[in-house]
């Protein structure tokens, strides 16, 4: 297999690299279908999560402390009427020991009947994965977000 890969550690095979992207891909489309479960479900028991939306930013989120807050943010969407949609690019995967260290960039907007289509916020997603059976399991997540997401008025960004 052709390797693709980022730095420091084993590149991963094309194989793997493209399993790795429907992985992503069927997740954030169940999120912006709404079904917050199957994106809640990729996370392992263990799983923590570093962002600013939940928690200061700085300090790793158990999943059992960050699992009520996601519902609760998804609750607050779906009562205002807001649809998501995350655009990721950008991928990176690295293998380490049995591994795999993912990096990617994300913009997440936000789309709804007041404001049409605006820029909510833009990151780039550090993730952890372990194999799991015929998948992967998120071991740990790390959101580094721009200032957009502070921003009072989100940005309008055209779709088309």
């Amino acid at each position: 297999m052709t390797p693709v890969g980022s730095h420091r550690g084993d590149t991963v095979s094309l194989d793997t690299y493209y399993e790795l992207r429907r992985f992503y891909l069927d997740q954030l489309d169940a999120r912006d279908r709404g079904d917050t479960q199957v994106w809640l479900d990729v996370f392992d028991d263990d799983a923590t999560i570093t962002t600013k939306v939940i928690g200061d930013g700085s300090t790793p989120v158990k999943k059992s402390d960050f699992v009520p807050q996601v519902w609760k943010l998804d609750a607050s969407f779906h009562e205002k009427g807001i649809q998501r949609r995350h655009c990721v690019q950008s991928f990176t995967f690295t293998k380490r020991d049995d591994l795999v260290v993912s990096r990617f960039y994300g913009l997440f907007l936000v789309i709804d009947a007041e404001r049409g289509s605006c820029l909510q916020s833009a990151a780039m997603i550090s993730d952890v994965l372990r194999r799991h059976g015929t998948t992967w399991r998120v071991m740990s997540r790390e959101i580094e977000r721009d200032d957009l997401g502070r921003n009072a008025a989100p940005q309008n960004v055209p779709l088309g």
